[in-house]
């Protein structure tokens, strides 16, 4: 799997687990402002904004960033890196 591929994996899986408001922060910046906190082997915070900010163009990943944002806003890092922010698909 290519790096680029990598990163859209985890940031999709990232991201589409947020569910809440987001204090008046975009939800990419609050995502990958916790990701490079909690996650430091996770890719680089601009990499994070540039891929969230394409993905948020997706009406489903948009509604998916926002409710991950607001989970992260609340999350432990401990919880982030264990997947508690994770989408539900269903």
């Amino acid at each position: 799997m290519s790096r680029v591929s990598t990163i859209r994996v985890f940031l999709a899986a990232a991201l589409a687990a947020i569910a809440g408001g987001c204090g008046g922060d975009e939800p990419c910046q609050v995502i990958c402002a916790r990701n490079a906190e909690c996650q430091p082997d996770a890719p680089s915070e601009d990499e994070c904004l540039s891929l969230c900010e394409d993905l948020s163009a997706d009406e489903i990943y948009a509604d998916a960033l926002e409710e991950q944002a607001d989970c992260y806003e609340d999350a432990s890092c401990q919880s982030i890196a264990n997947g508690g922010c994770a989408p539900d698909y269903s």
